[in-house]
């Protein structure tokens, strides 16, 4: 049976990032829990970086997927909510390190990701041209990793709250309450 090299050097590195200072995680630290050769990690990633893009990405892919499943969007948004809030604890340990960068990117990317996918999925036709739907999306999705960064300190109904407003932001309903 195959081994799946990429998640073994995803789960040591969310193992370790668990307890140990993102910053001394170490390539060497990898390949020793995982019983890999330095070769074979390079073989799979570029860099610490991109073992920790990797591993977000295929959170967020879950994620996203089950998102987009949700029978609403205000259903979809709790699952981001929620989501956040519990992942606060290894968050914060990556925006307190060097990787913050890194972690800030794919946040605001999974946002952007959401916001597309979702606009796609629910049929949704903004009446912009190209650059200006652009340029809505990265507002959008950097105000929602923003807001979703200080999830953890809310409460599950101020959680709830929290994405009833971003489903009536995103819909417009908060800008023109009646209208929709």
């Amino acid at each position: 049976m195959p081994v799946d090299v990429k998640g073994a050097v995803a789960s040591a590195f969310l193992e370790m990032a668990a307890r140990k200072d993102v910053d001394k995680i170490t390539v060497k630290d990898l390949v020793e829990a995982c019983g890999i050769s330095r070769q074979t990690f390079y073989y799979h990633f570029r860099d610490i970086v991109d073992v920790l893009e990797w591993t977000a990405r295929q959170g967020v892919e879950r994620l996203l997927a089950q998102s987009l499943k949700a029978p609403s969007p205000r259903e979809a948004l709790k699952l981001f909510v929620n989501f956040a809030a519990e992942s606060q604890p290894m968050v914060r340990r990556l925006l307190n390190s060097q990787r913050r960068e890194a972690m800030e990117r794919i946040m605001v990317e999974t946002a952007r990701s959401y916001l597309e996918g979702s606009a796609r999925e629910w049929g949704i036709e903004p009446p912009l041209n190209q650059a200006d739907w652009q340029v809505t999306l990265d507002f959008y999705a950097c105000g929602m990793a923003g807001l979703l960064l200080g999830s953890d300190r809310r409460t599950p109904q101020d959680r709830e709250r929290l994405a009833n407003q971003l489903a009536r932001l995103l819909s417009g309903e908060m800008l023109h309450p009646g209208q929709n």
